[in-house]
């Protein structure tokens, strides 16, 4: 993954890059870099690609007339976001939703499943609507021209840091989170703790997986049951599932992420297990139900609404600042979490 203007030198990405502006670049007349957009036959294809190439670098993206208007943005914000099903980002949606059309802005949602091209396709379309501002949770591999895109534009990363998007970044503490889930076991009696997270490709399950292993090393405890994967149900259905039919099962499981712990349940009823006789239990998040699973389920409850109305605080600012192109901060602003104990543990015997 290559930073947005790594064979560029001294040329930013931006939302209002023009024909002219590429055709200064490369010092060729605008008329040539607009017949070799076009596929016109008399442009020779070396031009043709050299054109193309510094288009996509650029972060150039046709929008008819109206693209020669600099400064003209809609009042559109973007919130792309890889799962509306979690909870967390359903909250977050609504919250940034509301907080918008109060300052007569409306949000526009992307779902991109943590599929890279549908990233960049999305953000495309909001960028061509001269979006005012983006809210991203980045994908593992963003494409070069995603970050580009993202270069030109206020934008704001939520729960994810991707190293080569130059944006501030809200996110959980999650490393003392998944650390203070774990020792709760360990206080609880436990020695053979498992834990199942999102995978270590994004810097959120980076930060929850060393949560997990500080915990045990500090106690003496082997980190070693641990997974990680894609945040998805059917990644914890499996790990669950395999780590339960063990021939010494873990008696205790910590879960990092929403959408796992929905698996990790579904696992245990399957093979009928139950929390906390069989094992006991700290999920991710606290949608109303999981107070509703048998007794309640001990969780890691996230910090939704003071989240969400710091990030879309920030990126009002950010817009109505006028400058936010320049900066290349990446300071995360991390919000705790807390533990809350229900029904799903309980002490070892």
């Amino acid at each position: 993954m290559s930073a947005p203007n790594e064979s560029v030198a001294g040329i930013a990405a931006r939302p209002s890059v023009t024909i002219k502006d590429i055709a200064k670049a490369l010092d060729l007349s605008h008329t040539t870099i607009s017949r070799a957009l076009a596929d016109h036959p008399k442009i020779s294809e070396a031009t043709k690609a050299s054109v193309r190439q510094m288009a996509r670098r650029m972060g150039y993206v046709a929008n008819g007339p109206a693209r020669n208007i600099r400064g003209m943005n809609s009042l559109v914000i973007g919130l792309i976001i890889p799962d509306i099903q979690n909870d967390f980002y359903a909250s977050i949606a609504k919250i940034v939703a509301d907080a918008a059309t109060d300052q007569g802005f409306q949000l526009a949602l992307s779902i991109t499943e943590d599929n890279p091209e549908r990233e960049l396709k999305d953000l495309r379309a909001f960028i061509v609507s001269r979006a005012a501002g983006i809210i991203v949770t980045p994908t593992s591999t963003p494409r070069a021209e995603t970050l580009a895109l993202l270069q030109g534009v206020p934008a704001v990363q939520l729960v994810r840091q991707a190293p080569d998007i130059h944006k501030e970044v809200v996110a959980i503490d999650d490393e003392a989170a998944v650390r203070a889930a774990t020792v709760h076991l360990i206080n609880y009696g436990h020695r053979r703790i498992a834990y199942v997270g999102t995978t270590t490709e994004f810097s959120c399950g980076v930060d929850r997986l060393a949560g997990f292993d500080s915990a045990m090393r500090a106690n003496g405890l082997d980190p070693g049951f641990a997974v990680v994967g894609l945040p998805r149900p059917e990644f914890a259905q499996h790990a669950v599932h395999r780590l339960m039919t063990l021939a010494e099962p873990p008696t205790g499981l910590v879960i990092g992420s929403s959408s796992l712990t929905i698996g990790a349940l579904q696992a245990l009823r399957s093979i009928r297990l139950s929390c906390p006789e069989d094992v006991s239990v700290v999920g991710y998040g606290d949608p109303d139900w999981f107070g509703l699973v048998g007794d309640g389920l001990t969780t890691i409850s996230l910090p939704v609404q003071p989240m969400g109305n710091y990030l879309i605080s920030l990126l009002l600012a950010k817009i109505k600042d006028k400058q936010p192109f320049e900066s290349i901060s990446q300071v995360a602003s991390r919000f705790p979490a807390s533990l809350t104990i229900r029904g799903s543990t309980k002490p070892l015997a």
